[in-house]
């Protein structure tokens, strides 16, 4: 059994990872099914002991379920820590498998190699097994050990984005926003595990605070950088709520975010913007995002934008503060780039989003909407928007 001071640092790694957590993993899924194909075996798996237990991210050829650690070969394999294969060629015959109940099951032959994580910690196993008696021919050794690097590789980045992209959830807005005669709600939907997308809002001293940013790229820097933004973007919301303009607020924001971009080499499209609940005045900045659309109540839609540059062009960029109305019924939508991917005429997007937008019963239905649209086609891009509904006299009543 694995113990001892190397166990705990094991422990460690799979809680570090996550790898405790059920979840499905189709990347691992294509290379145990592959294994069993190139090694003609009935079974492979992906193995990982946890507190005395072990579960199975993937597996091919049986129904995983959890089982007690001491019962799997995979345990011999981890204690040993080797860089080489366990192969096991005949386990009734061999008094360190012989009674496992798998064994006494109709398992007779295995092969285990250990799966590491960033730091060399063993964390995992990746196994086939035969029903008969057998050893590899040194082909198909070689082959299993490519495929074994190949788990270990999609492994640890699959969890990792997993946990990233989980992190990245939980920053968006835990809820809607209703007050009074006002709805806001978002929802973004990354074309990766994590994408570059971001989107905020929240209410303060009558003025409902919404940004949303499309840093340059995908996956995982973009993601940092849209949540750097974020945070730097909320640091401004008292200012914003005391109605201070937010052009100042964005080049403040842009400022002081100009040396991590050009590291970066990346930049960020955004949408600022302040809206007086009383008075229904919205104040915004546009940075070259152009994205930003008001339906009024009888369905017209009214494309809105301003002329400044994104965030991260250029050292000396200064942004503008622009004012909207909404009067009652009206309903103002912010999105990313990755919608126009949903249309058949980008270019005529005011006209096919507006139409959606009128066409909503409400907000939760127009973003039901936007979800049904994204799934039905193949956007290439993170698709993120924010609603902001302003009721008719028949709807609050």
């Amino acid at each position: 059994m694995v113990g001892g001071v190397e166990d705990e640092r094991r422990q460690r790694a799979v809680d570090g990872l996550g790898l405790a957590e059920v979840g499905s993993h189709p990347r691992l899924d294509r290379i145990t099914r592959l294994a069993c194909l190139a090694l003609d075996v009935p079974m492979s798996a992906v193995t990982v002991l946890d507190r005395g237990r072990a579960w199975f991210p993937s597996a091919a050829g049986f129904e995983p379920g959890p089982m007690p650690a001491e019962d799997t070969f995979c345990s011999t394999t981890l204690a040993e820590d080797g860089d080489e294969p366990l192969a096991v060629v005949d386990a009734h015959a061999d008094p360190r498998f012989q009674d496992l109940p798998v064994v006494h099951e109709g398992v007779n032959a295995y092969v285990g190699l250990p799966l590491r994580d960033h730091t060399g910690t063993a964390v995992a196993t990746f196994c086939v097994f035969d029903t008969q008696p057998r050893e590899l021919t040194p082909e198909q050794r070689e082959a299993f050990e490519d495929l074994a690097a190949w788990a270990e590789r999609e492994l640890v980045a699959s969890t990792e984005m997993q946990q990233a992209s989980r992190v990245q959830a939980s920053l968006l807005p835990s809820r809607p926003v209703r007050v009074g005669e006002w709805d806001v709600d978002g929802l973004c939907l990354p074309a990766l595990a994590v994408g570059g997308d971001f989107y905020d809002y929240e209410v303060s001293g009558g003025v409902l605070h919404v940004s949303l940013g499309d840093v340059m790229g995908k996956g995982t820097g973009a993601a940092l950088i849209g949540a750097a933004t974020r945070t730097a973007l909320r640091g401004t919301s008292s200012a914003v709520s005391a109605g201070v303009d937010l052009g100042v607020t964005v080049t403040h924001v842009a400022r002081s975010m100009l040396d991590d971009l050009e590291r970066a080499e990346s930049f960020v499209t955004l949408i600022d913007l302040a809206l007086d609940l009383e008075s229904g005045v919205a104040r915004y900045v546009d940075a070259g995002s152009g994205l930003l659309l008001l339906v009024r109540a009888d369905g017209t839609p009214v494309r809105l934008s301003g002329r400044d540059r994104p965030l991260g062009i250029l050292p000396d960029d200064h942004w503008e503060e622009v004012e909207v109305e909404l009067g009652t019924g009206d309903r103002l939508v912010l999105f990313s780039d990755g919608v126009l991917d949903l249309l058949e005429d980008p270019d005529d997007w005011p006209r096919a989003v507006g139409a959606w937008v009128a066409e909503a019963d409400d907000l939760p239905s127009f973003l039901t909407a936007m979800a049904r649209h994204a799934t039905e086609e193949t956007p290439l891009d993170d698709i993120t928007v924010v609603a902001v509904f302003r009721q008719g006299v028949e709807e609050i009543g």
